[in-house]
């Protein structure tokens, strides 16, 4: 479902480049050259992020000193998408693009691949990875502005934040479980998230709730009353409750108006 090797060497651009997975990017540490598409060339420059769309053969032409080759599923793009709403998320990968970011940026994007190299390599969940792509597309494409102002450390704290709440939202609602899980205490982990996130962590717990509920309502035959327990209320009338408060409208409502 993720495909990351490295890529370095001189290339022709009578040979394309090969990917298993339809979602495609090329992350430039030096290079110079070309990337040939059918809508044209682009430039290869330092610090350089293409976002590659499913349709057309990538080719190069020039010489990529360092760089890398990131393809992935469909699959792990949509849990990318349910975090990013916005138009911007939805038509990344429509056309050809590209971000120029500034050194530290780089450096931090350089870091970030490195440790998913490891990740990959180690054979990780894919929940996990999944929270790890969505993390490094949102800081890569610049939609998660927050993001640019933390430093590498904070960036793999909030990974390994994101990977825990994602594996027990659904039965665990504790600051200390979650601050064990971490490694820090239960007052430095709501001081980190308050900085890093901007959310408490009854916020981040509910939101994360809401969404899967909204899912759930959408895609899938589980009655309301399944829905509540899969999600962790004793009560479904408490699920219906917190529901309503998040969206507006009842649990029925949206239903009928999706």
């Amino acid at each position: 479902m993720i495909q990351l090797e490295s890529i370095k060497g001189f290339f022709r651009r009578e040979r394309a480049l090969q990917a298993i997975y339809p979602m495609r990017m090329l992350i430039l540490g030096e290079g110079k050259g070309f990337l040939c598409m059918n809508s044209g060339d682009y430039a290869l420059l330092k610090g350089r992020i293409f976002f590659i769309p499913e349709e057309g053969l990538v080719r190069l032409d020039g010489e990529i000193t360092s760089g890398y080759w990131l393809s992935f599923s469909s699959l792990l793009y949509a849990e990318f998408l349910l975090q990013h709403l916005d138009p911007q998320a939805k038509n990344l990968f429509l056309n050809l693009s590209f971000r120029d970011l500034d050194p530290q940026k780089s450096i931090k994007t350089y870091s970030l691949l490195d440790q998913l190299k490891k990740e990959i390599d180690h054979k990780k969940d894919m929940s996990f990875l999944s929270q790890y792509l969505s993390l490094f597309l949102g800081f890569t494409a610049g939609l998660d502005g927050y993001l640019a102002a933390l430093t590498l450390d904070d960036l793999q704290q909030v990974l390994r934040f994101r990977a825990i709440l994602e594996q027990f939202y659904k039965r665990e609602r504790s600051i200390q479980f979650y601050a064990e899980g971490m490694g820090i205490s239960p007052g430095r982990l709501n001081k980190f998230l308050g900085r890093a996130l901007g959310k408490s962590l009854t916020v981040l717990i509910k939101d994360r709730i809401m969404r899967e509920a909204e899912e759930l309502l959408l895609h899938s035959d589980y009655t309301i009353d399944e829905i509540a327990e899969l999600l962790g209320f004793e009560q479904t009338t408490n699920f219906s409750t917190s529901f309503k408060r998040h969206k507006g409208v009842s649990v029925l409502q949206f239903s009928r108006l999706s």
